[in-house]
């Protein structure tokens, strides 16, 4: 995943957590980080997190396996999102 100044690729969501700690995120495209449209759904493992040598911080990778598209989790990403967006707007226009 991958994005340069708020556009390009993106997991959002976390859903149907297994026991071994894996669950169902959503590949969106974004624009100025706003979900645009979904691209896919997939089921994530953390993996291990290792230390790196040139660079300060640690490093997490991630094992996903393509799911069917989870349609309750993309309403709810764009409900969710969305809507605050639309709440900010009204309240920005009656408070103006």
């Amino acid at each position: 995943m991958r994005s340069i100044n708020g556009i390009g690729i993106t997991l959002y969501g976390k859903s149907d957590v297994n026991q071994d700690g894996s669950y169902i995120a959503t590949k969106w495209f974004i624009f100025l980080l706003l979900p645009i449209f979904p691209i896919g759904s997939y089921r994530v493992w953390r993996g291990e997190t290792k230390a790196t040598a040139l660079l300060p911080g640690a490093k997490t990778e991630y094992r996903v396996t393509r799911v069917k598209l989870n349609w309750k989790q993309v309403l709810k990403t764009y409900s969710i999102i969305w809507g605050i967006l639309i709440l900010a707007g009204v309240l920005l226009i009656y408070f103006s």
